[in-house]
């Protein structure tokens, strides 16, 4: 009887091995970590819009070299520095996703290593019960196990279950000298990582530094402008020309688009407008914004120079990143930097109408694209010549401006 009871607490200590052979260690696997997609979105996101930034400014030089401005433009010289300061406030937007990419992949690591620390435990829990189990029943007991066997089907069982035992001690082994070598991989992709967080680090840094410094720059630039009354007279009749500017572009690309078109309609240009025009003047586009109107249309002193000059469109004061709608249907005349005016979108509605987004901190719409009334073109910013987050708005009927009052429903 006891040899019996002997032999049957044996057979459930293999069973019980085959169960956890089975079970217990079938779903391990080995450490990875799987990339963030909302962070791969947002970091590929912004690279483009890097990029974007990157031909944005390319073109704006290409257009300063045509119109032949010197290099002691006063509205150029700003807008330089303004793009650096975009440039570098973009590449600090970069640094700070991936360096939220590399502290979760770490975290996730680090979450793995100690998940697998655990399965290293039960591992070595699992051996020292098998050495116990092996000191209490050697050779003997096993090779009696057989021999007590009372018919063939029984013997072969027996033999069997001897099989899977000595494959789990197999697999206890393996397993130990795997999770082994992925805790050793584990630590090394951390440190890597975490030399990765460092060198991300500094560079974030670096660019913070940079950005301080391009903004300081701006600043004591302006500041000298407008202590010497010479400069800021210089600097607000280039404002003006500026003004202009934005009106012959108008003409110019509204003029190629028409000599592009083959079609009758799009000879004549599209009417964007049509119902709107029926309903009054003071009816035709909608507020992109709704916010103070911190500068009318007409004549002022400029906020920035504090010199008389004339204003071409509406200040809408509101906070950055507030969205810019489209005032009424049409399609996307320019999209890019303009001098004096930042990043800037032009939105032609027919009948030589046109309205004009300015000081933009992004853009969202490309030239070509046709756009509802209400459809988000942008964010508010304050790049080009401003002393502040606003929208400049303007209503151009071909190249002049008008009181966007007049055209904006109450």
């Amino acid at each position: 009887m006891r040899k019996h009871g002997a032999l049957r607490s044996f057979l459930a200590a293999i069973w019980a091995a085959t169960v956890f052979l089975d079970g217990g260690f079938s779903a391990l696997t080995p450490l990875v970590w799987a990339a963030e997609p909302d962070l791969d979105a947002q970091i590929a996101s912004e690279e483009r819009r890097r990029k974007e930034l990157d031909q944005k400014m390319e073109s704006y030089q290409n257009t300063i070299r045509q119109m032949k401005k010197k290099e002691d433009d006063l509205l150029v010289r700003i807008d330089q520095s303004q793009q650096a300061t975009e440039k570098a406030r973009q590449e600090m937007t970069i640094l700070e996703y991936q360096i939220a990419k590399l502290q979760k992949s770490i975290n996730a690591l680090e979450g793995e290593t100690a998940r697998m620390r655990g399965k290293i435990d039960d591992l070595a829990r699992a051996l020292r019960r098998r050495l116990v189990d092996m000191s209490k029943y050697g050779t003997t007991e096993e090779l009696l196990l057989v021999f007590s066997a009372q018919d063939t089907h029984e013997v072969l069982e027996s033999i069997h279950l001897l099989g899977r035992l000595a494959q789990h001690d197999q697999f206890l082994i393996e397993q130990l000298q795997v999770q082994k070598l992925e805790i050793e991989r584990s630590q090394r992709t951390m440190e890597e990582q975490r030399d990765r967080l460092k060198a991300q680090a500094q560079s974030l840094n670096r660019e913070r530094q940079r950005y301080n410094s391009m903004t300081k720059q701006t600043n004591t630039y302006l500041d000298d402008i407008r202590r010497q009354r010479t400069l800021a007279e210089r600097a607000a009749r280039e404002m003006e020309e500026a003004q202009k500017e934005v009106g012959q572009t108008i003409l110019t690309l509204m003029r190629s688009k028409r000599e592009r078109g083959t079609s009758a309609e799009s000879k004549g240009g599209t009417d964007y407008l049509a119902g709107r025009m029926e309903q009054g003047r003071g009816s035709m586009f909608d507020w992109p914004l709704r916010g103070p109107v911190s500068s009318p249309f007409g004549p002022r002193v400029h906020p920035v120079f504090k010199t008389k000059s004339f204003h071409s469109g509406l200040d809408i004061s509101a906070p950055k990143g507030t969205p810019v709608k489209a005032a009424a249907p049409g399609e996307v005349l320019f999209e890019g930097w303009m001098r004096g005016y930042g990043q800037v979108v032009i939105i032609d509605h027919g009948r030589d109408y046109s309205t004009v987004y300015a000081h933009m901190s992004s853009t969202r719409v490309r030239e070509g694209t046709v756009v509802r009334a209400g459809v988000d073109i942008g964010t508010v910013g304050d790049t080009g010549t401003t002393t502040g987050y606003h929208l400049h708005f303007e209503v151009r009927v071909g190249s002049t401006a008008k009181n966007p009052l007049d055209y904006l429903k109450r």
